[in-house]
């Protein structure tokens, strides 16, 4: 695109990479780009320089080991990852299907971590993939946890329905989000993948603030969600929250600014 910067052409270039597009050819990479095939070679060439991109045996680029080595040394996120991790392994042991650890951004929640188990239900929930947020029970405990503008905000765009199970009505979110802020705790089934069913509670860090959540994804009749599967992530959302509390690393998560009293009726205290 004519008048980009050279920082925003990087990034579209490193951006062309995701979970469907691991490894690309050059001539695809600098469609996927937007950028004239010169213009991205050149690119390309000076990112391989630095590895933060690579060249495969076939001739394709993938993002290279330099990229992950920036992420790991001074992330709030992986941080926040490797705090949690052992607690999710607990509850992975307890669950036998999926765990995963997400955050907040904008209108989407963010994957930073996930456990899976072999022959586990389907899970469209990656790592490093974002999933709008009325659809998953990450995003909703997280987004239940945001001052009321910001929910306001996100129920007047347009929802997309993932499966037909998937709430986009403004009123019934609004209702949902209502209750899942006062239980501090969100359930959803079929919303993502029929025939599973997903939990999350929020993660909190030194200030109070909903940091992440923590939840999982079973199938609905072989590990239909119970008692016992909602105490194992509040016992490991309790122990994430309080070794972030005893670290007190920045974590990652939006802020969670309280509502003005009133703000939905006084019935979304938490």
């Amino acid at each position: 695109m004519a008048g980009d910067s050279m920082l925003a052409r990087i990034v579209r270039i490193l951006s062309a990479f995701d979970h469907a597009h691991p490894s690309l050819t050059p001539e695809a990479l600098a469609a996927r780009a937007q950028l004239p095939a010169s213009t991205a070679y050149r690119i390309v060439s000076q990112l391989m320089a630095y590895e933060l991109l690579s060249r495969d045996a076939d001739g394709r680029l993938r993002v290279g080991v330099g990229m992950w080595e920036l992420a790991n040394r001074a992330s709030d996120t992986m941080e926040l990852g490797r705090v949690a991790r052992p607690h999710m392994a607990r509850v992975q042991r307890f669950v036998g299907e999926h765990t995963h650890l997400a955050i907040l951004r904008e209108s989407e929640v963010l994957y930073l971590e996930r456990l899976s188990a072999p022959g586990a239900v389907p899970n469209i929930g990656a790592v490093a993939g974002r999933l709008p947020a009325h659809a998953s029970a990450a995003g909703l405990v997280l987004l239940a946890r945001q001052p009321a503008r910001v929910r306001d905000a996100y129920l007047a765009r347009p929802l997309r329905a993932v499966t037909e199970h998937t709430i986009t009505d403004p009123a019934r979110l609004r209702a949902m989000l209502v209750h899942i802020r006062r239980n501090e705790l969100a359930h959803l089934s079929g919303h993502m993948v029929a025939g599973t069913s997903s939990l999350a509670v929020p993660v909190f860090d030194a200030s109070g603030t909903a940091a992440a959540a923590l939840g999982i994804v079973v199938d609905t009749v072989r590990r239909p969600p119970t008692e016992a599967l909602v105490g194992a992530l509040r016992t490991a959302s309790q122990g994430i929250t309080a070794d972030l509390a005893a670290g007190a690393p920045d974590t990652p998560g939006t802020a969670d600014a309280p509502d003005t009293p009133g703000a939905d009726g006084g019935a979304d205290a938490p």
